[in-house]
This record gives structure tokens, C-alpha cells and sequence, in this order.
């Protein structure tokens, strides 16, 4: 039995991570005698750090897929460099050699950007809000009312 998803919102998926490899360009035959299909892998580190102590989470190497004119976007990237991956899920139904419908994910990438740290700006201050005094909190009264 399958099912039909409607999908009401395609938000941009991305990740930050470091890049671990970059795949040698594969050219695929295509099966109906048209265009051949050009793909190439990028793998990034995108292990969490626990914020606390610091400890490396548990490993995490996504690879992602660039097509076409998109993979020429990797030829810009160094090992080590720090990056920002834009990438979609796309998923299919196959029949397998004994004709079981069987499902595959890739992760298809369309772009990819140096990541630079965003520098927390201050915040304004209210244009009707007062600076504290140096003297604020006042300091307590020398006898409180239920000391007397």
C-alpha cells in the first residue's frame, strides 16, 4: 500500500560542518541513449560538541550528492574548510532483483558556502529607556521597619 504526502512547505535544509572529502567527478550512461549524468560526493564532519564540557557527541559524516553544473562548486573547497551545505531529500521506489518495491534516500546538495561566524550584534537600547544610575540598587535603609 502506498501513500501520498503533500508536501505544504519546502524549507531550505542546511548543515555546517567541515570537509572531511571531496569526490573525484562520475559520469553515469544514460539508460534511455540521452545526455550522460555527471555526480560528485562531498563529505562533511558535522559531529555536535556537547556545549558543556566540550566532549565530542557521537560521529556524524553525511555525504551529499552534487549533479550536473553543481558539482564544479566543489572544486573550490579545501579539506578542513569550514562550509555551509543547502541540500533537499529526494526519495524513490525501485524493484529489486526479486520485485520487491524497495525505497533509497539521497541527499542531493545545491549549495555550498564558506561559513562565516556571525558576530552577535548588541543590542540597541530603547531610545525612551534611561541608563542605570551608578548608584542603583540604593542601598537598604539603615533600620527596616520590622527591626524597630
Amino acid at each position: 500500500m502506498k501513500s501520498l504526502i503533500i508536501s505544504l512547505s519546502n524549507m531550505a535544509l542546511k548543515i555546517i560542518g567541515k570537509v572531511f572529502s571531496i569526490g573525484t567527478l562520475q559520469t553515469i550512461s544514460s539508460k534511455n541513449g540521452g545526455q550522460p549524468f555527471t555526480k560528485r560526493e562531498l563529505i562533511i564532519d558535522a559531529t555536535r560538541f556537547d556545549g558543556l564540557t566540550g566532549e565530542r557527541g557521537f560521529d556524524n559524516y553525511p555525504a551529499f550528492e552534487f549533479s550536473g553544473d553543481k558539482c564544479a562548486e566543489l572544486d573550490r573547497l579545501t579539506t578542513g574548510q569550514v562550509v555551509e551545505v543547502s541540500f533537499e531529500l529526494q526519495g524513490s521506489f525501485y524493484k529489486d532483483s526479486s520485485g520487491v518495491d524497495r525505497n533509497f534516500t539521497r541527499i542531493r546538495a545545491y549549495k555550498v558556502e564558506p561559513y562565516v561566524m556571525k558576530k552577535p550584534q548588541p543590542k540597541p537600547q530603547a531610545a525612551n529607556q534611561q541608563p542605570m544610575p551608578s548608584d542603583y540598587p540604593p542601598p537598604p535603609p539603615a533600620e527596616l521597619p520590622w527591626q524597630q
